[in-house]
């Protein structure tokens, strides 16, 4: 997951950015709702599938919150006040969160 929120944060940063765009654009136009929805759904589904794994007894509701967080993060990093987290930062981030999380 740290891995996947770096690359997003730099190789994939125009591209998150724009989805980002799309989102705020999403709630002023209502038929771009379902273009914003089904482009985030992989990465909703690989979250559950991901705190399935590591023994979530609601892996729905908590790969919804990892989501939330790993938007937090990026969101931050990329429009917001924060810097863009080094790997060094987002492996322990990450692993603090779902420890938490998951118990």
């Amino acid at each position: 997951m740290a891995g996947l929120l770096r690359l997003q944060l730099t190789e994939g940063r125009r591209r998150t950015l724009a989805r980002y765009e799309l989102a705020l654009e999403a709630n002023r136009r209502p038929e771009l709702r379902a273009v914003y929805d089904a482009s985030g759904a992989a990465f909703r589904r690989a979250a559950v599938v991901l705190v399935a794994g590591a023994g979530s007894p609601d892996p729905v509701r908590h790969g919804r919150m990892l989501v939330a967080f790993a938007e937090g993060v990026m969101f931050d990093a990329l429009a917001g006040a924060g810097d863009d987290p080094t790997p060094e930062e987002l492996r322990p981030a990450v692993a603090e969160f779902l420890r938490g999380m998951l118990g």
